[in-house]
């Protein structure tokens, strides 16, 4: 990644935790980046795309094995542990409302994870998964890890980041080894409940 686009989102990131988002201009990111405005727009269109590509970079460095079902546990702790360090980053950022807010960055790269993961667990334990439910396990799933750990972003009795991961864990946990049980005792059933 090129110097001045890493001085772009570093200085975005600074600029997020001391102030309000709508004061934040593209003038204002690249004073604080020290870099001439111009070269702002030779990497990004404008500052909503800085908050989506800082969260797209991030995660992905501190996530290593995103959608693979034999290491999701450790991906979670992993994703958890990234959010709890940039809590103050991410409370400022979820709370923005417009078009082009990285919400939906967030939330689709949650629901791919997810699909991935399901993916990946019926190669690994060698069961079928419909596409339409897997689909369907994706944006539920995936929707409710997002407003799990938006919420807990936002708490006010301050649950510890390895409570919220046992919670989570757990409840990922579940709804797998749901799903493997159900398939593996009425495999035709399952698929018939599910086309």
């Amino acid at each position: 990644m090129a110097v001045a686009k890493r001085k772009i989102m570093a200085a975005t990131k600074r600029l997020v935790v001391s102030q309000a988002f709508d004061k934040i201009t593209v003038t204002t990111i690249m004073a604080e980046a020290g870099m001439r405005r111009q070269t702002f727009y030779d990497h990004f269109r404008d500052k909503y795309d800085v908050l989506a590509e800082i969260y797209a970079t991030e995660v992905k460095a501190a996530v290593r094995y995103c959608g693979n079902y034999q290491f999701w546990p450790q991906t979670l702790t992993s994703m958890l542990t990234y959010f709890n360090q940039n809590q103050v980053f991410y409370q400022h950022v979820l709370k923005l409302d417009v078009q082009n807010a990285p919400e939906e960055v967030i939330l689709t790269h949650l629901q791919t994870m997810v699909g991935e993961i399901f993916t990946s667990l019926g190669d690994y334990e060698k069961v079928s998964i419909d596409t339409k439910y897997c689909t369907f396990l994706q944006k539920t799933l995936g929707g409710t890890l997002y407003q799990a750990l938006k919420d807990w972003l936002y708490r006010t009795d301050e649950v510890s980041l390895q409570q919220e991961n046992q919670f989570l864990k757990a409840y990922l946990e579940d709804g797998i080894n749901g799903y493997l049980m159900r398939r593996k005792r009425q495999p035709s059933q399952l698929q018939s409940e599910i086309a």
